[in-house]
């Protein structure tokens, strides 16, 4: 993903983009901006040394929502840095286990990077969001218009976390990308283990996967591709969803007892399902940003295992 071969002229990202989140799924997006030719320059927390691809920035975004002294402060950080106008926002916060935070961070993250792009006049925002934010758990299919009733704390900063980046657009007429990634995996995270664990299966729920360089493609996809001003979501998976019980028997070879599908008693499993708190059982439709151009390197989770090296045999035909 961080290959520096010239890039043809139709895949080429030029100008600045200020990633705020360079973890797992960060860092290989700001590689793979900087190998389409942008600038880059991360924001963390942390302190850290920069880079071939990129300059590393030390500074909480959260702060910038706090009060004008800490958002000038954090300006000065990145200004010094990108003295340039900065072409596109790129946030990718996640919570960081090390500093035991939870979903509490993306709120004020999220309020952070609004201030910030609305103090230094970024037109192009893109935010990392999560199909956690539909919170189904009946089975049913979501887009982008399903309606969303925060029920619990998690999903309710998931929501609010959103409407802070979408109202950048409203500050500044500018282009706000909301990307809703379900099941993030790949290298480093691996989940052949967990899949093929029977209590992974058990509740037969259905699941929705992201292989994470099929995230970072839709990203720089999106950022090339899909300009004009407003608010845009989009969900990002591999738009094959799964249920837990077929994954199961097609890892395993051991099939869990459920109803036969599409009977009345496969419907009310759907409705019935014991699912654990914070999994979700809903088949995630990825037909708008497919409308766009974009297509996954990995079409079902097996594919991806495969990617990782796994030798997975083909999935049971159903009768």
């Amino acid at each position: 993903m961080s290959s520096t071969e010239p890039q043809p002229a139709a895949t080429r990202l030029e100008g600045t983009v200020l990633l705020v989140g360079p973890g797992w799924l960060g860092n290989v997006v700001a590689a793979h901006l900087a190998a389409r030719g942008a600038t880059v320059a991360v924001l963390q927390r942390t302190p850290r040394p920069s880079s071939g691809d990129f300059m590393a920035l030390s500074g909480d975004i959260a702060s910038a929502a706090r009060g004008p002294e800490p958002l000038a402060a954090l300006q000065t950080v990145v200004q010094r840095a990108l003295p340039a106008p900065i072409d596109h926002l790129v946030v990718c916060i996640a919570p960081s286990r090390a500093r035991g935070d939870d979903y509490g961070v993306y709120p004020p993250g999220a309020a952070g990077a609004a201030a910030l792009a609305n103090a230094l006049g970024i037109r192009s925002v893109l935010y990392v969001s999560s199909t956690g934010v539909y919170d189904r758990h009946d089975g049913s299919e979501v887009t982008e218009q399903s309606r969303i009733e925060p029920r619990e704390a998690r999903v309710a900063a998931l929501y609010e976390a959103e409407q802070h980046i979408a109202s950048i657009a409203d500050d500044h007429e500018a282009t706000v990308h909301i990307v809703r990634a379900a099941g993030l995996y790949g290298p480093q995270r691996d989940p052949a283990t967990r899949l093929a664990d029977p209590a992974f299966a058990a509740g037969d729920v259905w699941c929705n996967f992201s292989w994470r360089d099929d995230v970072v493609s839709a990203i720089t996809h999106l950022l090339l591709h899909d300009r004009a001003p407003g608010v845009r979501v989009f969900n990002c998976a591999d738009g094959t969803p799964l249920r837990s019980s077929e994954i199961a028997l097609t890892l395993t070879g051991r099939a869990i007892s459920t109803p036969t599908a599409g009977s009345a008693e496969r419907a009310t499993s759907d409705r019935a399902a014991p699912v654990r708190r914070g999994r979700s059982n809903q088949r995630v439709n990825v037909d708008a940003l497919l409308a766009t151009g974009w297509r996954p390197v990995a079409p079902t989770v097996y594919d991806g295992l495969r990617l990782l090296g796994h030798q997975v045999p083909p999935a049971p035909v159903a009768p």
